[in-house]
């Protein structure tokens, strides 16, 4: 009889749970009891799962050492507070935020990039999602940096509210709508107007002109890609979209020319290669990322450099960069190390 593996969900009612609970239905895991867990719930609170409400348990009460796996899926200090208990008790944590973790044994992973790492689990019993914006970008670039060793990166990222959680979520809607009836909001989340805008930076700037998350990136891409000294510029932008990422992608490396470029791209599992060079055919975030597993690059040309190409990417942010990395993990963990 096959194995069942009960999972909780810390963080059930985030923008990322609500993704992890379609692709879990999705996927079929050897699935045994499933817990959604959020801090201090209300009493008539729950979450739909394969057709069927599930009430949310307070996960401050919640016994993890019921569970065999458990997700993160919010990156506010209570619920990681709740995955680090989780993971006190015997419970193996997946961090599906790519949020920073202090603790240097924590493996930060791209399932379809550096899968071995997972095989660090037991340092910590967490292992966290690299920085979410590299998911879908490295599922492009590894390969290509297999064949041709890349010597210069160059990304801008158009961030959607979404990713910053369900307040986020909550100014862009109220404030489109209040905008559009000449009324005014108070915002939880954004310092300034987020509706028909966009914002320069996510968060505050450090003395290098790096935000947290741009740092992380950064950090998280050199070591993905094993090569710490490797020049590269990534920029976080905040766009006035609910979901998907889009992003400007230049790389050099020797050799690399857009043919080569074209065939490799082509052929990575998950990506899909738009050959049109029509505006109407160019995916965009909202009309082509939302809702789908692909990773869609389009644009294909040379870049600055001659050994470069410059490319554009879209990708959902909750599905691709989040869900589906940490139930890949699982997925993985379960098969070779549970």
């Amino acid at each position: 009889m096959e194995q069942r593996f009960d999972i909780a969900i810390i963080g059930a009612d985030t923008p990322i749970a609500s993704a992890l609970l379609e692709l879990l239905a999705e996927r079929r895991l050897p699935l045994g009891e499933l817990s959604v867990l959020v801090v201090d719930p209300d009493a008539a609170q729950s979450v739909e799962f394969m057709g069927q409400a599930q009430p949310l348990d307070n996960a401050r009460e919640f016994n993890f050492a019921q569970v065999q796996l458990a997700f993160l899926a919010g990156d506010d200090q209570p619920l990681r507070s709740e995955a680090q208990r989780a993971a006190d008790a015997g419970c193996v944590v997946i961090d599906a935020t790519g949020a920073a973790w202090p603790e240097a044994a924590i493996p930060r992973v791209i399932a379809a990039v550096n899968p071995t790492a997972l095989e660090g689990f037991n340092e910590c019993g967490i292992v966290a999602s690299a920085e979410r914006v590299l998911v879908p970008l490295l599922r492009a670039l590894a390969p290509l940096h297999r064949r041709h060793p890349l010597q210069a990166l160059h990304v801008t990222v158009q961030v959607p509210v979404s990713d910053s959680g369900l307040p986020a979520f909550q100014d862009l809607a109220q404030e489109t709508t209040a905008l559009l009836n000449a009324r005014y909001i108070t915002r939880r989340h954004f310092a300034q107007q987020i509706a028909f805008n966009t914002h320069g930076q996510i968060g505050d700037a450090g003395a290098d002109g790096l935000t947290a998350r741009e740092r992380q990136a950064l950090t998280d891409a050199r070591a993905l890609l094993g090569q710490p000294e490797l020049p590269m510029a990534i920029t976080l932008v905040q766009s006035g979209i609910f979901y998907g990422y889009a992003m400007q992608v230049e790389c050099r490396a020797q050799g690399l020319d857009v043919a080569a470029a074209r065939a490799l791209l082509g052929g990575i599992e998950g990506v899909e290669m738009i050959e049109s060079s029509a505006a109407a055919e160019c995916p965009s975030p909202v009309t082509d990322a939302t809702a789908s597993l692909a990773v869609r690059v389009a644009r294909l040309r040379r870049g600055a450099h001659p050994d470069s190409v410059a490319f554009w990417l879209t990708a959902d942010n909750l599905r691709v960069a989040a869900a589906e990395n940490a139930i890949h993990c699982a997925a993985i963990l379960i098969r070779q190390h549970l």
